[in-house]
């Protein structure tokens, strides 16, 4: 039986299907993610929001890179301030290849056609794994002070990384954090969504070499999400440790 979160991501699901990324897209894209360390100039619209994003819910593109492998298309990420995420990954039909809920520290992916699910903590994940990057939602998200329209950079804390350097742009927005290990979040694309600033690309890089770019299309923010929408159904799935995870 179909549960509300199934049904809902069906009605939102329904308008990617005209929109599912192309091979040369792809390409395309991981072409731009190879070259976002150094970003391009952007016009830089002002904003002045005002709110904080507790929740967002988004037809997304991703594309994802460690070392020779890589693999991208288009999905669905519904996000709860401040460390719950749930991502899904849909086929070029329309049905769900593969889904990943983040909470905490605490990863679970989930193979529906292998009725198959890996189930373990972020720090467990080899070096080499394609999710390792995932890692890093928890600390994009964390809430970065802003700096009352001024560029430049500041050195602090992270609740979850310890020491930080936060790059603002000429708006006070975070246009970039590093932590002492390397890893790195690069945000873009900023627009003003419900009284909130969100980047509409995110790029995040890690130490081992693997990254992610998100970019979100018609997001939602701080809408109602069910409490269901971050809890697997692991019901008739063969769990596994999440260090065995070697890709979809």
């Amino acid at each position: 039986m179909a549960t509300p979160l199934y049904g809902f991501l069906r009605d939102h699901f329904m308008k990617l299907r005209t929109a599912i990324v192309t091979g040369a897209m792809l390409v395309s894209g991981l072409q731009l993610l190879a070259g976002c360390a150094t970003l391009p100039p952007q016009n830089k619209p002002p904003l002045s929001p005002g709110r904080e994003m507790e929740t967002l819910q988004s037809s997304v593109t991703i594309a994802v890179r460690t070392g020779e492998k890589s693999a991208g298309g288009r999905g669905y990420l519904i996000y709860r301030h401040p460390d719950r995420f749930h991502f899904v990954l849909l086929s070029p039909f329309g049905s769900t290849l593969f889904e990943l809920y983040l909470d905490g520290e605490r990863l679970t992916c989930v193979l529906p056609s292998r009725k198959t699910a890996y189930a373990g903590l972020v720090s467990e994940l080899p070096d080499n794994n394609i999710l390792n990057s995932w890692g890093l939602m928890r600390w994009a998200a964390e809430r970065t002070p802003d700096r009352e329209g001024s560029a430049g950079t500041m050195i602090g804390e992270s609740p979850t990384r310890g020491r930080q350097v936060v790059t603002y742009d000429d708006r006070g927005l975070v246009e970039a954090k590093e932590d002492k290990e390397g890893d790195r979040v690069y945000y873009q694309d900023y627009e003003e969504v419900n009284g909130v600033a969100l980047p509409r690309t995110i790029d995040l890089h890690d130490w081992r070499g693997t990254s992610v770019r998100i970019v979100f299309d018609e997001p939602e923010v701080n809408g109602p999400v069910e409490e269901s929408a971050f809890s697997p159904v692991l019901d008739g799935m063969n769990v596994l440790p999440i260090e065995d995870f070697t890709g979809w």
